[in-house]
């Protein structure tokens, strides 16, 4: 009766055990699941062609700074008039920081920004609202940053550019959004593929609470997910820090 007794209690430990292995496995499987599918971008299109161009690094050791727009490969998409741009710079820099809005097709810039000295650094912000910049629908725009190390010979500049396109949004992107909350709208907007808007709504969360970890966490997984790896670097060295 015993040796029954002690093998069935043997029994109810080790299936106490992997009972609880599954719980912790499929837990944490929930958790990480939950976190990397918060905000999933989904481009319009898969075999759209790359424009965005990188800044890259310049320089070396502790004088290296890196330089991006924070857009996706291809052409990112907004449905808003002024929207706003955003973009990474790694670190301060001696030099002057010019940002540059050009329409397809034409010469003039619609906007051209240059500061003295670019002495802010991390995930930076321009809104054309500030600027009385309305984006025209169906009509594609490059933006160009740029740290300028050498004014008399520009070919030294370190530039990044991307590409913006205002769109309509679909009567299906409406009804989801007359439905998102605040904690939703950032997803709505990513899975349709409509990246400035769903960057912006993240960021404008951010703003309003600067030390949510969870938001700046979902706002580097989804930089990390257009390839944007020195901004998302940095921002999880921030969600780390707090």
């Amino acid at each position: 009766m015993n040796k029954h007794y002690r093998c069935n209690k043997g029994g109810l430990w080790v299936a106490t055990v992997l009972l609880t292995s599954y719980l912790a496995g499929n837990l944490a499987f929930a958790e990480d699941g939950q976190k990397s599918a918060g905000v999933k971008f989904r481009p319009s299109s898969s075999s759209a062609p790359s424009v965005r161009v990188t800044g890259g690094s310049r320089g070396s050791g502790d004088a290296s700074v890196t330089l991006d727009v924070l857009a996706p490969d291809e052409v990112g998409v907004t449905t808003q008039e002024q929207p706003s741009l955003f973009w990474f710079q790694s670190k301060p820099a001696n030099a002057k920081f010019e940002l540059t809005l050009l329409q397809e097709n034409k010469a003039k810039p619609l906007i051209q920004i240059m500061v003295d000295r670019s002495s802010k650094a991390g995930i930076q912000r321009i809104k054309l609202t500030d600027h009385n910049v309305k984006l025209v629908t169906g009509t594609e725009y490059q933006w160009v940053i740029a740290l300028i190390t050498d004014p008399d010979n520009r070919s030294s500049d370190l530039v990044a550019s991307g590409a913006i396109k205002r769109v309509e949004p679909s009567a299906d992107l409406k009804a989801k959004l007359a439905k998102a909350t605040p904690e939703t709208t950032a997803a709505v907007y990513a899975e349709e593929g409509i990246w400035y808007d769903a960057l912006s709504v993240l960021s404008d969360r951010i703003d309003a609470n600067p030390d949510d970890k969870a938001l700046r966490d979902t706002r580097a997984d989804l930089l990390n997910q257009v390839g944007l790896k020195a901004a998302a670097k940095a921002e999880g060295a921030k969600v780390a820090a707090k």
